[in-house]
């Protein structure tokens, strides 16, 4: 039981559906999305998995706990280990968003985690996006 609400069967797992995240890297939307509901903290605390594939730059996901993303990372499968993408010569593993950048007045204030601005990957800098994928 989860919030007092009995789950029958794999409810938690929603594949083929939509999420806020794009391509970290070239801002696409993704495809196989899932979407796993972790469980409830509490009634009014969202916690869920994003994942999803970009067919150039592959799986990427993110957590939400209530708030929309810190970052995004760089996987070998959905659920799956870290794995590193080497744009222009540079490792990265994971790809911060903008809420980030957000001060902290403003991430205090009531915000729907699920707003799609405020899970777009900050910008790299200037670069020309050789992209080598590692470990695909």
């Amino acid at each position: 039981m989860v919030n007092s609400i009995s789950l029958q069967g794999n409810y938690r797992d929603r594949v083929r559906t939509r999420t806020p995240m794009r391509c970290p890297v070239c801002g696409d939307e993704l495809s196989r999305v899932i979407v796993k509901d972790l469980g409830g903290i509490t009634a009014s605390v969202i916690w869920q998995l994003h994942a999803g594939e970009c067919s150039e730059h592959g799986w990427f996901q993110t957590e939400v706990v209530s708030r929309p993303p810190r970052e995004i990372f760089a996987v070998t499968k959905p659920f799956g280990a870290a794995r590193r993408v080497v744009i222009d010569g540079t490792e990265y593993f994971s790809f911060s968003t903008v809420w980030n950048d957000l001060s902290a007045e403003e991430r205090r204030q009531p915000v729907n985690p699920l707003e799609e601005r405020y899970w777009q990957a900050k910008p790299l800098g200037k670069t020309s996006k050789q992209v080598k994928m590692v470990s695909r």
